[in-house]
């Protein structure tokens, strides 16, 4: 091969290697030594509880990001802000986040893996308001939760489905009542129990996943992995979701009489229905109304957005608007407000922000 020929192809594979470390950097940074950046105003002791912070520092990509355009259904968000540290110093890693069903200004979390079977509630101050020991659950690597509403009765769903290794040999979801909380005067210290466990396989072998969201009109779950450039979306068939009987309860009289004694729970199949071009997710919701759905980066985030006619496999087909997140360090969990369109995110250093990204006042959902 002529030298001119080889100093060519050497420039190209160099130029390319420049572009993937530059992608990298910016959707997915390193995990950080040090602690979550103070806000603008001094943050207080756990004891004091939180101040909100009037907005935070944006990342470069944010700062140079042009409004998005928003799809029919879609919501345009504005600037992120910081609302509180989280006053509870045992939320040391959060990695999942929901909203409260029961009470629209309080949240649940919990701790990544090695932090025991436990939730904790806080309010939008960042002030501690309840933990929650959830008996008959296993705490393998717990990743990720969800809330959501089946009649009157609000439930949380846990998904212990963490796989680093890529080797287990199955993932389990749990789905509790959601628990009463206290004040940050009294907060509770209550027991859980387990309504339903939900064991299951992908298709297609052991995967990664940090992600799942919960669509109980449709009785399903969803479940996003963290690999490579390609994540893949399955989803898992939970028909006990739907409908007015509540997790845990009786079968139907349709439904044979259960054999005698303790039965394991059946181990269910996630199928893939799609995938999206990203860097690793590590976090999932859904909206209330089951018309939107949010996946978190280590950097920014994608929100899928359903036709009313459609399902999710047609949603997933299309290509996902980018929606700018603010810096995080390690941020992990993300979750929609009980108003469907502002957002929130904690990530998973102690002190723990709680961060906001609002909707525009002016936004509009036009149907789609």
């Amino acid at each position: 091969m002529p030298r001119f020929r080889r100093c060519l192809i050497a420039a190209a594979i160099v130029a390319s290697l420049g572009v993937l470390v530059a992608e990298a950097a910016v959707d997915e940074p390193a995990r950080p030594p040090s602690s979550t950046p103070a806000p603008e105003t001094a943050a207080p002791s756990a004891e004091a509880g939180a101040v909100a912070s009037p907005s935070i520092a944006e990342s470069p990509a944010q700062a140079a990001a042009e409004p998005a355009a928003v799809p029919p259904g879609g919501v345009r968000y504005g600037k992120p802000r910081q609302l509180a540290m989280l006053a509870n110093q045992e939320i040391c890693e959060s990695s999942g986040l929901a909203v409260s069903r029961l009470r629209p200004d309080v949240f649940w979390t919990h701790n990544d893996s090695g932090g025991g079977p436990r939730l904790y509630a806080f309010g939008r101050g960042g002030e501690h308001l309840a933990t929650c020991t959830v008996k008959g659950a296993a705490a393998h690597d717990w990743e990720d939760m969800a809330s959501f509403r089946r009649g009157d009765t609000s439930f949380l769903l846990i998904a212990d489905i963490g796989d680093n290794l890529w080797s287990r040999k199955r993932c389990s979801l749990y789905v509790i009542e959601e628990p009463p909380v206290g004040t940050a005067e009294k907060p509770v210290t209550a027991t859980a129990r387990v309504h339903r466990q939900i064991d299951f396989v992908y298709a297609e072998g052991p995967r990664d996943c940090e992600a799942v969201a919960v669509d109980p009109a449709a009785g399903r779950v969803y479940l996003v992995t963290k690999e490579g450039l390609r994540c893949k979306v399955y989803e898992l068939d939970v028909p006990e979701l739907a409908g007015p009987q509540a997790a845990g309860d009786s079968p139907s009289d349709g439904d044979p009489p259960p054999a005698p004694g303790p039965q394991p729970p059946p181990v269910r199949t996630a199928r893939l229905i799609g995938q999206v071009q990203s860097s690793p997710m590590v976090a999932m919701d859904m909206s209330p109304d089951g018309r939107r759905a949010l996946l978190l980066t280590y950097a920014d985030a994608w929100e899928v957005v359903r036709g009313e006619k459609e399902t999710w496999r047609d949603a997933f087909a299309r290509p996902p608007r980018k929606v700018v997140m603010p810096q995080r360090n390690q941020g992990e969990s993300v979750c929609y407000g009980a108003d469907g369109r502002t957002l929130y995110l904690t990530s998973e250093f102690a002190p723990t922000p709680l961060l906001e990204v609002p909707a525009e006042p002016d936004a509009k959902d036009p149907a789609p």
